[in-house]
């Protein structure tokens, strides 16, 4: 025997004689175990005691803060109690005894007892001893409020300029917290904290510039001014992420001259040597949508670098910074290589190969589809059913790009279905097959077998039932592949009640619309009569009825018939004794005798369309009608004609502003009225309120002005204006500055005042509607009269999507057919929207747009049922 197996033997045998003689530990009782509220606080008297016990006291201290995470409440008495008993210890100058105080006083804040403590923290604010200090600033803030700031604001002002680091922290931070409370009286320290902004410490500066904003972002040209002035200097790692920060929370809103500084800092951040600067400047970088592709390249190329980085977390970054780049398909071709993101796909984390996946998706081309998705599922075993369902987001997004591809994507969800994976990520599978199905017709048939062959192996009854129910409405479509019925009868014979009934409705349908396998799937179904469940009974026997195979569904111009017949032969039917008076037969004759008597019914086009449109948002149709009403009955407004169309109302204040004022504008043929909407929060009385309009359009003019005798307190009054407009024109924009002028009755003093709120615009967009009447663009762009306006601009918009965005914003008209998707392969894009003017006169606008030598080329044809209104709605974007 060899020393090795000599040696393996020995170890056996200690550890065997070790378990046997191992007797179970017996587990510990909790230290505080049954412990009693009165118990506790009969122990707490010895806070009062005149040599404070510290150990002892800790001990009480920490069942204190058990019993309060446990739940208990105490009364008023008992915590009056406990806090005049927690200032005896602060007599105590045992470091870890004023630790738990300080903790103690954050558990059991109490509204009414805190002010006991105040003044103990504010000793050690001032103390020789930074522990006590630094402890005491961070819990001063839970005990304050209103009432007594003031006696404390001056030492904390002055524990900011403290020399010590964490002091000066933990005051900026208490300072934080504070505004909250109080944020007129912290305002008042933005010197003190500006001066922190340089702090050679990094938690200094990047506290001072949390506090900073807290303080300025009121007053947001201010910190504008200041954040360029930071964007500047030379500030710690932290500090430069926070205002990187700030910059990407305020681009959106900022003009034109700050928004060029700010990305131009963003740029210059990305070439820097610290890892957190670069990655927040090419995130804020993905969100700006004015930057052409060009202009993101550097950006691109620096990320691209962190990829083959030894750092998981630095490629796990770099990789969802590029997925949140790429969700813009505009920003697809930035990614021109992709051998870096294909090695991650083998990576070990499986977070980091799942997300390679999900760019190589979004990024592949049509030739190399069938390549990629079969490299992927070797793969997606391995990963978690979040990034699974990722995986298959993408591959939708696929399917929309590239819909002659539609072979290699179902064998993909087909395999993808019998791995396994969590009931949603096989939903979402479904649902992706069902769309394929909905919209690509050669791909029906295929995606039809490819569910009904999975359901073959599905052990979930939900699953099985939703596939039974788009196998149900295809077959009710007569476009279901009759192959599918073997799978169908299985289910009878394998399955729960619910799927055997579900499965029953499908071979029904087939009877039903089938006639070449109607008797062969009758025999089928004519086995499950017999079945124990009700449900599967009732249904099979409807099927096989012996009128079953005559029943069809009523088309809509039957029921039309039916309905007229039934309702223009009432009192001939009601005294009729011919049982075959209620005939389908008898009512299509007399719908062909009397073709011009009977009202057809109108499908809704939104139904025939199958989508979602998004409205605009107008008053609703019941308040339309009630306004629409008050203004054909006023003696003012009566002669402008029928209200044609509602804005939305627009805020012209603050809400927390003393006057708040809203807008509504309705449109008429040559006129506009303006709303005024004025509620006083003061304790005024407001008189005689009347507006002053100063509009800049001479086209638009001041015709009549109904005022507000009297606005009470906490009271809303309305002030009409009508507008006239130069009926040669009709399309018209112009800004609206409005002051209003009133007399202010005040106790017994009464003075005239003014009030301006901002300026507003009557816009193009308000005439337009969004709307859409139509199943196909093109078509309805025919029917129209050949009265098609057109004209070429040249525009300062820097890409496709940004042009998009504008001209939709412009006119306010509906997308159609997804026309405000770019592909980024096309050199052109052709965008499409309709609506109508003033609800009446349907527009469609079709606009081509274009680039050349970085100049925005767009084409506008326009057309209506009025060609000067084409003509105007052309110009109105000069």
């Amino acid at each position: 025997m060899s020393t090795l197996q000599q040696l393996k033997e020995i170890i056996t045998d200690r550890i065997t004689s070790y378990q046997k003689d191992e007797k179970p530990k017996q587990q510990e009782p909790e230290p505080f175990q049954n412990l009693q509220k009165s118990s506790v606080l009969l122990e707490s008297r010895c806070f009062n005691e005149s040599q404070i016990q510290d150990r002892k006291c800790r001990i009480i201290l920490t069942k204190f803060i058990y019993l309060i995470n446990q739940g208990e409440v105490f009364n008023d008495q008992e915590t009056q109690q406990v806090f005049f008993g927690i200032t005896k210890l602060f007599q105590s100058n045992s470091l870890d005894l004023r630790r738990i105080i300080y903790l103690m006083i954050k558990e059991f804040r109490d509204e009414k007892t805190k002010y006991v403590v105040i003044s103990c923290l504010t000793k050690d604010i001032v103390s020789t001893n930074d522990l006590f200090r630094l402890n005491a600033l961070r819990t001063i803030p839970q005990v304050q409020d209103q009432s007594n700031l003031v006696q404390t604001e001056r030492y904390l002002k002055n524990a900011i300029l403290d020399k010590s680091q964490p002091i000066s922290s933990a005051a900026l931070i208490a300072g934080i917290q504070i505004f909250r409370i109080s944020p007129d009286l912290v305002r008042k320290w933005a010197n003190e904290v500006s001066e922190r902004l340089n702090s050679k410490y990094p938690q200094n500066s990047f506290h001072a510039l949390l506090l900073l904003h807290e303080i300025k972002k009121i007053d947001h040209v201010t910190f504008m001014k200041i954040l360029l002035q930071l964007t500047k200097e030379t500030l710690v790692p932290i500090g430069n992420m926070q205002v990187i920060r700030f910059i990407k929370e305020a681009l959106p809103n900022v003009d034109s001259s700050y928004e060029k500084q700010f990305i131009d800092y963003l740029l210059r951040q990305i070439h820097k040597s610290q890892e957190i600067v670069i990655f927040e400047a090419a995130k804020a970088l993905c969100e700006v949508k004015s930057l052409s592709n060009k202009d993101l390249q550097p950006m691109v190329q620096v990320i691209s670098v962190f990829l083959v980085s030894n750092s998981s977390t630095n490629k796990f970054v770099a990789l969802k910074l590029l997925n949140k780049l790429i969700a813009n398909p505009v920003r697809r071709p930035l990614i021109t290589s992709t051998q870096q993101i294909e090695a991650l796909i083998q990576d070990s984390n499986k977070s980091l190969s799942s997300l390679a996946v999900s760019i190589l998706l979004k990024i592949c081309q049509e030739q190399n589809i069938e390549k990629t998705l079969t490299e992927i599922l070797d793969y997606l075993n391995d990963m978690s059913d979040e990034f699974k369902i990722d995986v298959l987001r993408s591959v939708r997004a696929l399917i929309k790009n590239s819909p002659k591809k539609w072979r290699p994507i179902i064998n993909f969800l087909q395999l993808t279905l019998k791995q396994e994976a969590s009931i949603d990520f096989k939903k979402f599978a479904i649902e992706i097959m069902e769309g394929i199905i909905n919209d690509i017709p050669e791909a029906r048939d295929q995606a039809l077998l490819a569910l009904a062959d999975y359901i073959e192996d599905c052990i979930q009854v939900q699953i099985q039932l939703n596939v039974l129910n788009i196998l149900n409405r295809e077959v009710s479509k007569k476009q279901c592949p009759s192959r599918v019925i073997r799978i169908i009868n299985n289910r009878l014979h394998l399955e729960t009640s619910e799927v055997r009934a579900a499965a029953v409705g499908v071979l029904g349908k087939f009877i039903l619309h089938y006639p070449k396998e109607r008797e062969g799937v009758k025999k089928l179904v004519q086995a499950a009569a017999q079945d124990p469940d009700e449900e599967v009974r009732n249904r099979a026997l409807y099927y096989v009825g012996a009128d079953a195979a005559s029943v069809e569904p009523l088309q809509m111009n039957e029921i039309d018939a039916l309905e007229a017949y039934l309702t223009m032969n009432q009192q001939q039917i009601l005294s009729s004794n011919d049982q075959n008076i209620f005939s389908l037969r008898n009512a299509l004759t007399f719908a062909e005798q009397n073709k011009g008597k009977i009202k057809r019914t109108e499908v809704p086009q939104q139904l025939l369309e199958q989508e979602v449109v998004q409205q605009q948002e107008y008053v609703e149709d019941n308040n339309y009608e009630v306004y629409k009403k008050l203004f054909k009955e006023s003696q003012i407004f009566k002669s402008y004609g029928p209200l044609r169309q509602v804005s939305k109302q627009l805020d012209l204040t603050d809400n927390k502003s003393e006057y708040i004022v809203k807008v509504v504008k309705y449109l008429f043929d040559c006129h506009i009225v303006l709303e005024y909407k004025l509620k006083n929060t003061l304790n005024v009385t407001l008189q005689d309120v009347t507006a002053e309009l100063n509009i800049k359009n001479p086209h638009i003019v001041v015709e009549s002005v109904v005022n507000a005798d009297l606005i009470d307190q906490e009271q809303t009054s309305n002030i009409f204006v009508g507008l006239a407009v130069n009926p040669e024109i009709r399309l018209v924009s112009s800004t609206i500055q409005t002051i209003f002028h009133f007399k202010v009755k005040d106790n017994n003093t009464q003075y005239d005042d003014e009030f301006q709120v901002e300026d507003f615009v009557i816009a193009y967009s308000d005439y337009l509607r969004q709307d859409i009447w139509f199943k196909s663009f093109k078509a309805e762009w025919e029917k129209l009269p050949q009265n098609e306006s057109v004209s070429i601009f040249q525009l300062d918009y820097k890409n496709t999507d940004v042009a998009i965005k504008e001209l939709v914003r412009h006119f306010g008209l509906s997308v159609c057919e997804s026309s405000d998707v770019v592909q980024p392969q096309n050199k052109f894009h052709t965008l499409y929207l309709s609506g109508q003017f003033l609800g009446y006169l349907n527009v469609l606008i079709t606009i081509q747009i274009g680039f050349q030598q970085n100049q925005c080329i767009v084409k506008l044809r326009c057309k209506s049922q009025d060609e000067k209104l084409s003509q105007l709605i052309i110009e109105s974007l000069g």
